[in-house]
């Protein structure tokens, strides 16, 4: 599964690439050129996403049709860390594909990315990104991707089994402490596990992050030179995993839980809430089944009451191999703002990327962190109002908080080393009951610095 560009979302179910298609009008403001143009397109849909496999095609035969001379060629082919930099010495690497945040400053500072700052330049891509996130991929002035899918970590919840147990499904848990008491109440009340907690594939590491985050501390410092989670905040955010599991019997005692374990224990009503984004609505309703009424979207909780969330943003960014020339980079930019992005900046392209998802049974849109610019996504969204098969009502918990939330950063260098180094110790955790959480800290924290050293 982690061989696609889209990793946060995907909870291990199939291969989910989280392709945001978009245009069916075009974009491009340049000639095309006199010769033919190779353009090797990755992260095409897998088979088993249909409508999005079918609106992909679309796209690319719309994009075909007005670049007749450019000759393309579209493979599943995604970001594997353990392949990428072979692929790239062997010239097999898609021209245009997408990769997770963490990587981005590391691919900048290897050489490993196309500088295209003149193909956005020429398409005017930049100016409709949303802002909080251009500079993450831009380094002394130039631009090496482009981001076209972001999200912001908040608590996924079971509305029916808030119900169920007495509790109101629109007004969930906004603090950790209130976490902990509906956990507490569900599994009292209907013997399901309140909360779960994934702990395995770095993905551990990664949502004991945005704990942290939500408590004020971080993974990192500003520069991601420096561990800095050897900390109050992670001890909190390991303590009330520890208490909830061992004193409140209140968290899922699985130990080593698989992104595919979390997913079927929500998915089967066995589990009431866990952390991760907004997007997972996506496979668990489309690929699990599970009743989208029941799906439930809330803000980070808080270390207090009356504070305002804080959350870990992350998502893709679509880049162009360093191999390809300055013809290659245009039609890459071009496809990029025509398939990601052109549902943006046309009702017409909207409508019908709308329809086209919700014809397949496709989600449409999840509110999430918009990669455009707050105007356009607010206009996207009234554009579709009609044709959006997500009950969005069940996101009011986060969207009535959205403005008011602070958004954060993976770490910008080796983010999946460190995540690493806390898989174990959310494992401790929740299997051993007198696990030493300050020691487990500070080893996994020498052995991330260490990670950053080399």
């Amino acid at each position: 599964m982690r061989k696609h560009r889209a990793r946060r979302i995907i909870l291990g179910v199939t291969a989910i690439t989280a392709v945001t298609v978009g245009a069916l009008t075009g974009c491009s403001s340049e000639p095309t050129p006199e010769g033919p143009v190779e353009l090797v397109i990755g992260n095409k849909p897998a088979a088993t996403e249909t409508a999005r496999l079918a609106l992909f095609e679309d796209n690319l035969a719309a994009f075909q049709e007005e670049h007749p001379n450019y000759e393309i060629t579209a493979v599943e082919d995604g970001w594997d860390a353990q392949t990428f930099a072979a692929r790239l010495a062997s010239g097999d690497l898609p021209t245009v594909v997408g990769v997770p945040f963490t990587e981005i400053r590391g691919l900048i500072e290897r050489g490993q990315v196309a500088d295209i700052t003149d193909a956005v330049n020429q398409t005017g891509v930049v100016d409709i990104l949303n802002p909080q996130l251009v500079d993450m991929v831009t380094a002394d002035g130039k631009y090496y991707g482009v981001p076209t899918m972001a999200y912001a970590m908040g608590l996924i919840y079971n509305r029916d089994l808030f119900t169920q147990a007495g509790l109101d499904p629109d007004a969930p848990p906004t603090t950790w402490d209130e976490v902990r008491e509906a956990a507490k109440t569900i599994k009292d009340t209907t013997g399901v596990y309140g909360f779960a907690q994934v702990t395995t594939d770095n993905q551990g590491g990664w949502v004991l992050g945005a704990q942290i985050d939500s408590r004020g501390g971080s993974l990192v410092n500003e520069t991601g030179d420096t561990i800095t989670f050897d900390a109050p905040p992670a001890e909190d955010s390991l303590q009330l995993l520890h208490d909830m599991r061992w004193v409140d019997d209140s968290l899922s005692p699985n130990g080593l839980m698989t992104a595919m374990d979390l997913a079927q224990s929500f998915g089967g009503g066995q589990t009431a809430m866990f952390v991760l984004q907004s997007d997972a609505y996506q496979p668990l309703t489309e690929l699990l089944g599970f009743p989208a009424a029941n799906f439930g979207f809330a803000a980070m909780p808080t270390q207090e009451a009356g504070e305002n969330p804080i959350t870990l943003s992350g998502g893709n960014i679509d880049i162009v191999s360093p191999n390809a020339d300055a013809a290659q980079i245009q039609a890459a930019v071009e496809w990029i703002q025509f398939n990601q992005l052109g549902k943006y900046s046309s009702e017409e392209a909207a409508r019908a990327n709308a329809e086209a998802l919700a014809a397949g049974g496709g989600a449409v849109a999840i509110p999430g962190l918009p990669v455009v610019t707050p105007d356009m996504y607010t206009q996207y969204l009234e554009w579709i109002s009609d044709l959006n098969n997500v009950p969005l009502e069940n996101f009011a918990p986060y969207l009535s908080r959205f403005a008011d939330q602070t958004v954060v950063g993976e770490p910008p260098v080796k983010g999946q080393d460190i995540y690493a180094t806390l898989d174990p110790v959310v494992q401790a955790v929740i299997t051993d009951q007198n696990a030493d959480i300050p020691t487990l800290l500070s080893g996994a924290a020498t052995a991330a610095q260490d990670a950053l050293d080399r």
